[in-house]
């Protein structure tokens, strides 16, 4: 086993190691923006997100708005040495101009401790760190590609993070931490599911635990065609307010609620834009939070910002979304109205809220709704160096789906799923 650092050099602080870091550190609970639950002021977290510009790398922050005739507000920040498999632009959103620049800054700052900026990784197989007794993450509860060639024997990286249930540092795969990262034996893509910044410790842990359940629910969601249409006359004002930007504009919007058992509700939107017929404009946005007017303004907004970022064309991403090119407007149409037919809608009221309006109270939430299916095991790591203003966080959390993003990854809820509907004669109406 080679070790360059059990303690992944300066990135882990010993203030970190201890469950206490993540669930009870102080907060200073109430900071409400229309687009999430933070615990500083934006214009505090503004000040001190550009005074980290220069040691991120952050060189412009663009208004790209009005590249649109939407007029939702989109911000872009370049990061020009970000590393090969990175986008040097990144992109941020938000119901007002100020929370959308803020947004684009954090999104910035984050990729930038995302790569692996040291090589700090410990080398060894599953089967040896085992047989030391060394606590690790069976890469398998990870839900690895059909196709891939891992086996406990076979080298390769690690990093620490902190499992919450055992209060212990473990071993996770280095290829779940950071991006890019290559994809050894053909495990799975490195991905930023689960990255997140936020003011506090706890404020970045939240977040980042409500992307790897909103990529879980939509899993089940996209896969299963679950949940339910939100008729739009039933919006709160500020959802509306978005919404009513979107049509005045010529497109056509669609919300969708995905809700498992977990509890925590995720809103799907997706817009065609009729008037230009054009398929690179079939586009979406998604939201999750425990406060569904929150997670339906993060939707709406990045509906608005996934349009400027395909009319600016200026992230490497870009290629792939190239297949729409290749596919007729007609053919997109017919496929997304199919993927919509025949849901249940629900009036917007009907969506339960549960939000505590904490950081602190919603984190215990979110976590007692994994507990709710059998999920118990969740990790987390400090990826921002020590005194770094910020915490950069990835949360990983084995067991939660991402079919959506990678068909060869089907994990054992949705294939339980998938198998007892298909028992009920019912699968084909719902995929």
């Amino acid at each position: 086993m080679t070790t360059a650092s059990m303690t992944a050099g300066s990135r882990t602080a010993a203030s970190r190691d201890s469950r206490d870091y993540w669930i009870t550190s102080p907060s200073l609970d109430g900071q409400v923006t229309t687009t999430a639950l933070r615990t500083r002021s934006l214009r505090e977290t503004e000040a001190i997100a550009r005074e980290c510009l220069d040691r991120c790398g952050i060189t412009r922050i663009a208004d790209v708005t009005d590249l649109d005739t939407v007029g939702i507000p989109v911000y872009h920040s370049m990061r020009p040495a970000a590393a090969p498999g990175l986008n040097t632009v990144t992109s941020g959103k938000g119901s007002t101009r100020e929370v959308a620049r803020v947004s684009a800054i954090m999104e910035a700052i984050e990729r930038t401790w995302c790569e692996l900026y040291e090589d700090a990784v410990v080398n060894a197989s599953y089967r040896e760190l085992l047989e030391s007794g060394t606590p690790v993450l069976d890469p398998r509860r990870l839900i690895l590609r059909r196709d891939h060639t891992w086996a406990e024997d076979a080298p390769m990286g690690w990093w620490p993070a902190h499992e919450l249930a055992s209060d212990t540092k473990t071993l996770v795969p280095a290829l779940s931490v950071f991006t890019p990262y290559p994809r050894e034996h053909g495990m799975f893509s490195s991905n930023t599911i689960g990255l997140a910044v936020g003011n506090t410790a706890q404020e970045a842990f939240l977040h980042g635990l409500l992307e790897v359940i909103e990529h879980d629910c939509t899993a089940f969601g996209e896969s299963l065609r679950q949940g339910y249409r939100i008729r739009p006359e039933s919006l709160p004002d500020e959802p509306a307010r978005l919404f009513a930007m979107l049509e005045r504009a010529g497109i056509e919007v669609q919300m969708y609620l995905y809700l498992t058992e977990i509890g925590v509700p995720t809103i799907q939107v997706t817009t065609e834009d009729v008037h230009d017929q054009d398929g690179m404009l079939f586009n979406g946005g998604v939201g999750c939070h425990l406060d569904p007017e929150i997670a339906s303004v993060r939707a709406l907004t990045e509906a608005a910002q996934s349009r400027v970022n395909i009319i600016a064309g200026a992230r490497e991403d870009f290629d792939r979304q190239a297949y729409r090119r290749h596919t007729s407007y007609d053919g997109l149409k017919e496929m997304y109205h199919a993927w919509a037919v025949g849901r249940e809608e629900i009036n917007f009221a009907d969506i339960p809220s549960r939000t505590t309006g904490t950081v602190s109270g919603d984190l215990d939430l979110a976590l007692a709704g994994l507990l709710n299916v059998g999920i118990g095991t969740i990790l987390v790591t400090e990826l921002a160096p020590g005194g770094f203003p910020f915490s950069v966080t990835k949360v990983i959390v084995p067991g939660l789906e991402v079919y959506h993003e990678d068909q060869k990854r089907l994990g054992p809820r949705l294939s339980a799923r998938i198998r007892e509907l298909a028992a009920a004669g019912s699968l084909g109406d719902n995929r």
